[in-house]
C-alpha cells in the first residue's frame, strides 16, 4: 500500500538529514563571478536606466520600466500582496497530529513503571 503525502513518515522521506544542507557546496563559484563583473557596471546601468527615462523620444512603456527598476534598485521591490484561500478543513494536518500524540501516549506509558493493582487491607489483631 503506497503512503500518502501527507503522512508523517511520508514527511520526513521528503527532507533533509538533521545537520545537511541540501547544498552543501554552496552557490556555484561561476554565479559568484558573474556578479561581481555585473556590479561593476552598477554606475553605468543607473545612469542609463536615468536617461532612458528622461528621453521622452522612446516609448512610454520603457521610460516607465526604466524608472521602475531605478526605484527598485534604490528602495527596494515593493511588498506583493498574494491573495490566499484557506481550507478549514485540514483533516491532512489533524491526521498527523493524532498520530503523532498517540506515538507520544504510547512512549509514555511504555516509560512508566508498572501498576501493581490491590486492595488495602487493615491488619488484624490475634
Amino acid at each position: 500500500m503506497a503512503r500518502k503525502q501527507n503522512e508523517p513518515d511520508a514527511c520526513k522521506a521528503r527532507g533533509f538529514k538533521k545537520g545537511r544542507s541540501g547544498n552543501p557546496k554552496g552557490r556555484p563559484p561561476i554565479i559568484r563571478e558573474v556578479q561581481e563583473l555585473a556590479r561593476e557596471y552598477t554606475d553605468e546601468a543607473i545612469e542609463q536606466l536615468v536617461s532612458i527615462g528622461r528621453d521622452e523620444k522612446i516609448n512610454g512603456s520603457a521610460r516607465v520600466q526604466a524608472w521602475n527598476s531605478v526605484l527598485d534598485r534604490g528602495w527596494g521591490r515593493p511588498k506583493q500582496s498574494v491573495d490566499v484561500k484557506v481550507d478549514h478543513n485540514a483533516s491532512g494536518l489533524a491526521n498527523a497530529i493524532a498520530a503523532a500524540q498517540e506515538r507520544m501516549r504510547v512512549q509514555a506509558l511504555e516509560q512508566q513503571a508498572p501498576i501493581i493493582e490491590g486492595e488495602i487491607i487493615s491488619p488484624t489483631k490475634e
